[in-house]
This record gives structure tokens, C-alpha cells and sequence, in this order.
């Protein structure tokens, strides 16, 4: 089993806890962080959006 070490935090994880590209290659980032770094952070922009709007 490979591993490798998220560029986030830094753990060590087996690769399948990395995206996998068309092209072959994974994300240097773990699903978890890739989650925290894009998702939360996009979701709150939404939603800060949203509230802008209905004032």
C-alpha cells in the first residue's frame, strides 16, 4: 500500500485518500482538507451572498 503526505496537514495517508486526476496523478491535498480548503470556505461566500441580497 502507498502513501502520501498531504501538503495541508501533513499526515501520512494511504492514496486512496487523495483525489485521483483523469490524467493519473492524484491532488497533493487529502479529501479532508481539500473539503476544508474549497467547500466550507465556498459555501460561506454563498451564503454571505445570499444575506447581501436579501437586504
Amino acid at each position: 500500500m502507498k502513501t502520501m503526505i498531504c501538503r495541508a496537514c501533513g499526515s501520512e495517508l494511504p492514496e486512496e485518500q487523495f483525489e485521483l486526476y483523469p490524467t493519473g496523478t492524484r491532488r497533493r491535498v487529502c479529501r479532508q482538507c481539500k473539503y476544508q480548503l474549497y467547500g466550507v470556505k465556498a459555501k460561506r461566500r454563498w451564503r454571505l451572498r445570499q444575506l447581501a441580497h436579501a437586504l
